[in-house]
């Protein structure tokens, strides 16, 4: 009787064992947890080692607020520096390569554009102005005004850098001067859909040769080039996410191929399902909306391009250039449109360069 029930009670502990033991997978494979300790350990770095310190503001409309890394020490030697991130992640995911060397140069203000990260609008406006009025707002809010030390420059990519523009042309007074990194600023509308055009072909024939077997069912979904360029700028699977990043870099990044799906996934689900809809309305609207003829800036202006740019090809940044007399274009060689992840070093030297000079 006795060992009978050693055993009824083995069974029960090794049942209990095994069901925590499932709910364990369960969690790091279903619950985004690789990834949100990710981000926790990269809130770790900026606060250490980059000397930055989070910030939310509530503007005065009632209805947005913007999250700021900010500089915990300000100097005033030293110009503030503001970074406008583009699609592919919040702030610290796209800028982790650059702000530890950028931080020993300026005053460093690092916001999450608006439903990326932590910032957040109730507005229903999902234009480019909407943006630079929520970063603007924020930035007087914490000094940056456009008066004697409030003045800044802006580091842009991608999107971030039609947002920058956008600034630039709104508040002159409070920009001095501008960096525009592999940005399609001023693209027509026939160049947009050329470009759709052309990636959403190329990526359904990339993916049929590489991928073939795996993801022949998704690849269906990808017939619409509108549809096909969502999926690149808010991806949904693994998949997605890997043509993000093999049309944004040179080199592929080959070791996304690698990655297991799992974790791709809980990237996926930390960065963008939150706000999936407003950020696939933003996409929408900077893809359809019919551009104005564009305005000629007053700042100083810095151009740079990878000259293997598949997503804005390096003619747009000779045209900007030509646009702008009061600007410069500098090309890296063998790089795409992730300038800031491929050449982040060589990136950080063109800006401090240009920005301090005077």
């Amino acid at each position: 009787m006795a060992s009978m029930k050693h055993v009824h009670l083995f069974r029960r502990y090794l049942t209990i064992a095994l069901t925590l033991f499932q709910s364990l997978i369960s969690c790091l494979f279903n619950f985004p947890i690789l990834i949100k300790i990710a981000d926790s350990f990269l809130s770790l770095y900026f606060m250490v080692f980059c000397d930055l310190r989070p910030v939310t503001v509530d503007l005065d409309d009632g209805e947005t607020t913007v999250h700021f890394w900010i500089s915990g020490h300000r100097r005033i030697s030293r110009p503030n520096l503001v970074m406008l991130h583009g699609y592919g992640g919040n702030s610290k995911w796209q800028f982790v390569h650059q702000v530890s060397d950028l931080s020993k140069s300026f005053n460093l203000f690092i916001p999450d554009l608006v439903f990326f990260g932590k910032s957040y609008t109730k507005n229903a406006d999902r234009s480019v102005e909407i943006q630079a009025r929520s970063i603007a707002g924020g930035l007087k809010k914490l000094g940056c005004d456009g008066r004697g030390r409030g003045r800044i420059s802006v580091y842009s990519i991608s999107y971030g850098g039609f947002v920058a523009y956008k600034m630039a042309e709104m508040w002159p007074e409070m920009m001095e001067k501008l960096v525009i990194v592999s940005s399609g600023v001023g693209f027509t509308q026939q160049e947009k859909t050329a470009e759709m055009t052309k990636h959403s072909a190329g990526l359904r024939g990339h993916f049929t040769r590489g991928l073939r077997r795996k993801y022949q069912q998704q690849l269906v979904l990808l017939r619409d080039r509108r549809d096909c360029c969502s999926k690149m700028l808010v991806p949904k699977t693994p998949m997605d996410l890997r043509m993000l990043v093999k049309i944004s870099t040179n080199t592929g990044l080959v070791f996304v191929d690698w990655i297991p799906d799992f974790i791709l996934s809980q990237f996926i689900a930390v960065m963008y399902e939150k706000n999936r809809q407003e950020l696939l309305e933003l996409a929408k609207n900077l893809l359809e909306r019919e551009e104005a003829e564009l305005h000629v800036i007053s700042q100083k202006t810095l151009i740079i391009w990878g000259d293997k740019d598949k997503v804005f090809p390096l003619e747009h940044g000779y045209r900007l250039q030509r646009h702008l007399q009061n600007s410069r274009l500098e090309i890296i060689k063998e790089t795409g449109h992730a300038v800031n992840v491929e050449a982040p070093t060589t990136l950080n030297n063109l800006i401090t360069s240009f920005v301090l000079s005077v």
